[in-house]
């Protein structure tokens, strides 16, 4: 989580909740949140609802907040019981419906995925999370021109002064001719 925070929407999800009993539930519940908020990872913050907001709606997106992470239970099967037909698992013990809220948090998460807070799941992704993303590609490209421009600088100095040293170079070197040229002169 601590590597995609700064990239994606969290929204946790304490999964197969069907193998824990309700206290068990609870309990994962609160050690979630605690290590979010000890690691300082963000996870997805519903907005705060608006005054004119009407109570049955703030008392649902409460609700929402107070059930993070959820506690899901999934299930690609159809099963049976009581003459109606659910998406569920059938243990000897008796049957788990996914979409019954004594048993799982799936409807309010799909609630909240589908119906209440899409947009802003939308909105925050491009205005935050792509955006960020954006400005760190900026700034990585710029990092780049900037240290390939001071690569070219220095590969520019490095020829400069080999040139400077070629003529120096030549210069001590017709100086020699020279200092042979008149010592054979004056012998």
């Amino acid at each position: 989580m601590r590597a995609l925070h700064e990239k994606v929407n969290i929204v946790p999800i304490l999964a197969k909740a069907d193998s824990l009993t309700p206290a068990e539930v609870c309990r994962r519940k609160m050690k979630i949140r605690e290590e979010v908020k000890q690691f300082g990872i963000n996870i997805y913050q519903f907005p705060d609802c608006d005054s004119d907001e009407d109570e049955e709606f703030k008392k649902q997106d409460q609700t929402l907040k107070d059930s993070i992470p959820f506690a899901v239970i999934g299930s690609n099967l159809q099963v049976e019981s009581k003459g109606r037909k659910f998406r569920g698992r059938l243990y000897p013990w008796g049957v788990v419906e996914v979409e019954n809220p004594d048993h799982s948090d799936f409807l309010l998460l799909r609630n909240m995925l589908v119906r209440t807070h899409m947009q802003d799941l939308k909105d925050v992704t491009r205005e935050t999370h792509y955006e960020n993303y954006r400005a760190q590609c900026i700034q990585s490209m710029t990092r780049m021109v900037v240290q390939e421009r001071k690569r070219r600088s220095k590969e520019r100095l490095i020829l400069e002064k080999d040139e400077e040293l070629r003529r120096m170079q030549e210069v001590l070197e017709r100086i020699q001719e020279q200092m042979q040229d008149s010592q054979r002169g004056g012998c």
